[in-house]
């Protein structure tokens, strides 16, 4: 039985634990790769269609099951299918009467908690979310970067040493969660990865209107924000802010503004996150509390000026 499983300290007579995924994304099949990797048993792997699951089946010399049988046969099993399907699938494989008491089941959503796995907790399952903190563009990136990722671990306590467990045999990183803070959690994740692309997508726009040579625009202006992201690395925030902010500089911020006069869209993210910039340069002890609220002051009017 599963109990076995949790027994990490033998040297020699660890247990194999027999694994199943369904789902075959690329955070699945790169997760299946690196535990198969490293000693566990892929068992069998399903997927919504059969292209995808012989993809990765061949890509683990492991049978293509049903969705029941990679269920019966998993002692932990990863539900690795789109957000949207997750508790589908866990009811579909439920009414199946295919999860089963001390098994681990889990997601590997950011969006959602372990509660989404409620159908598997309901046959005795030990449900969990597991989520890797990265952006995957595909299987071999995926790869690439799991090792040295940090995943979030939330949900039932029982399993949460086979979660650290997994990861660190992933050579990944790990912290708890709170179920209730899952959200503001993927939140941040979102701002981190999906609104890092669309600033730089701003950043695009704005030099468009400058008259930069669409060619040149990211490779000029890509060194500044790998740079800044090493400052960040090595010096943390707020000491890598740089820049007119952090130096209490309105005169230069309200030329930005009045360029942008046309622009009211480009102008409207420009003032939210210099607003936010303002905290940064405040914690970084660069502008005193007259400049913040100076800087405030000047981005705050143009904003309700356009609004």
């Amino acid at each position: 039985m599963i109990e076995k499983a949790f027994d990490f300290s033998g040297s020699g007579g660890a247990k194999i634990l027999k694994i199943g995924f369904i789902g075959a994304g690329k955070v699945g099949s790169a997760m299946a790769v690196l535990l198969q990797k490293a000693g566990y048993q892929v068992v069998g792997v399903a997927s919504r269609t059969k292209e995808s699951a012989q993809a990765m089946a061949k890509l683990l010399d492991c049978p293509v099951l049903s969705k029941g049988d990679v269920a019966r046969r998993s002692e932990v099993l990863f539900l690795t299918t789109s957000d949207d399907a997750i508790g589908h699938v866990a009811e579909e494989v439920a009414s199946d009467g295919a999860f089963y008491s001390g098994q681990v089941v889990l997601h590997m959503s950011g969006a959602h908690t372990a509660q989404l796995l409620d159908a598997a907790a309901k046959q005795g399952a030990i449900t969990l979310s597991l989520h890797p903190i990265q952006s995957f563009a595909s299987v071999e990136r995926a790869i690439e970067l799991i090792p040295g990722t940090y995943f979030s671990i939330e949900g039932d306590d029982r399993g949460y040493d086979l979660a650290i467990k997994m990861v660190e045999d992933l050579g990944g990183n790990h912290f708890m969660l709170d179920s209730e803070s899952k959200v503001l959690y993927h939140a941040a994740a979102s701002v981190s990865s999906n609104y890092l692309v669309a600033l730089l997508d701003t950043a695009m726009k704005l030099l468009a209107e400058a008259g930069v040579p669409e060619e040149l625009r990211l490779a000029a202006f890509l060194p500044l924000v790998t740079g800044t992201l090493e400052n960040v690395k090595k010096l943390g925030i707020p000491k890598a802010l740089t820049g007119p902010i952090s130096r209490g500089d309105c005169g230069t911020v309200k030329k930005h503004l009045q360029a942008m006069e046309d622009l009211p869209q480009l102008a409207s993210a420009y003032q939210i996150l210099g607003l936010a910039t303002v905290d940064t340069a405040i914690n970084k002890g660069t502008i005193s509390e007259e400049q913040a609220k100076a800087l405030r002051s000047l981005l705050a009017d143009h904003w309700h000026g356009m609004h």
